[in-house]
């Protein structure tokens, strides 16, 4: 593919402004409209955005999925032309991802996946090489996915840039510096997995030292929530107190994202009041979306909080769906509520249990 390069500095700007009506000079109120031509120019490349080269627009559309490249290449002609790779990465992504999980009438096929992820990667989707680097990391050649990864990461795909942060955490030889790099990366684009595990880090101290610049560059705003949490400003001076804030604020983002570890999690800093102001409705709030998204020690400890509420049937549901989890100390729990219920009671709160779902996760 013949690539485009920028016209010279000399050129005037190719970027347009869109030119409004000027108002009548008679006097008379005109309604000021958007003239959809763009202001004359004698040099053709200040019409519009079709001369962006291709290397660079590739780039910029490595991320994109399959809506967004079609929205994409809708532009113009150039940039139809530009995107064609990615739009053929697309279709191999998405028999990749059929061999891999065997859907769409195919049976599953892990050679074929790996190979369907390549040729999308090789053709510039981030999505494909992220997908690659799974492969190849549960395969156990991490060599081969730690590559795949860094080349999403650099292409600034949040999920590659999860990826290579977790991989940095769980290699032989950890790099807490890189990890905390590329999960701060990635968390600050949104990416829900990755605020969860840099939180995480924060939590356990794994790369605290490399999160101080952060924390420093947030001073003010944690000296107002140090005021809030504990009356005084003095002790938020430490850099330990910053972390301890940004931990809070990347678990409650996680939460908000529909992360469910994170909720649960978000529940125990405001029980503690540790990052964020101490309040139990909060509390009780998260613990209850932990729980009915299915985490059990969320359902143990909720079903805990009804019985003490007297809500026997309901604690009784939510303590049989902990024990079904795997918490053993629900299960005597429950048995001491079932014993002051009646008959009808406890077939009632088994049958909900029976037939509960967990809340569906957007991540």
């Amino acid at each position: 593919m013949k690539h485009r390069t920028w016209p010279h500095p000399s050129r005037p700007s190719h970027f347009c402004s869109l030119r409004f009506n000027r108002p009548s000079k008679t006097g008379h109120r005109h309604h000021d409209r958007l003239s959809s031509t763009p202001a004359p120019s004698s040099d053709p490349m200040a019409r519009d955005f079709s001369h962006l080269p291709y290397d660079v627009l590739l780039k910029i559309a490595a991320p994109f999925t399959l809506p967004d490249l079609r929205a994409a290449s809708l532009v113009c002609r150039s940039w139809r032309d530009g995107l064609r790779p990615l739009c053929e990465a697309m279709v191999f992504l998405r028999w990749g991802k059929r061999f891999k999980h065997g859907r769409g009438g195919v049976r599953p096929n892990m050679d074929k996946a790996l190979e369907s992820f390549l040729k999308g990667a090789a053709r510039g989707s981030s999505l494909a090489m992220v997908d690659a680097g799974l492969v190849y990391w549960e395969a156990g050649k991490r060599e081969e996915g730690v590559r795949l990864y860094r080349m999403a990461a650099e292409l600034g795909d949040p999920a590659g840039q999860c990826n290579l942060g977790i991989s940095y955490l769980q290699a032989e030889t950890q790099n807490l510096k890189e990890a905390v790099k590329w999960l701060y990366k990635s968390s600050s684009a949104g990416y829900v997995r990755a605020q969860y595990q840099l939180a995480l880090c924060l939590h356990q101290g794994r790369g605290v030292e490399c999160d101080i610049k952060e924390a420093r560059s947030r001073c003010l705003g944690c000296l107002f929530l140090s005021y809030l949490l504990h009356g005084s400003a003095a002790r938020m001076i430490s850099p330990t107190n910053c972390l301890v804030v940004l931990q809070a604020k990347w678990y409650l983002r996680a939460a908000e994202g529909g992360y469910v570890r994170a909720m649960y999690n978000t529940s125990l800093c405001y029980t503690a009041g540790e990052g964020l102001v101490r309040s139990h409705r909060q509390a009780r709030k998260w613990m209850k979306r932990a729980a009915d998204h299915g985490h059990s020690k969320a359902q143990f400890e909720h079903g805990l909080a009804l019985f003490s509420e007297g809500e026997m049937m309901k604690a009784v549901v939510y303590l049989e769906l902990a024990t079904r989890g795997g918490e053993a100390g629900a299960a005597n729990v429950k048995n001491i509520i079932l014993q002051q219920l009646s008959a009808i009671s406890r077939d009632r709160a088994i049958f909900l249990a029976d037939n509960w779902k967990a809340l569906p996760s957007p991540r």
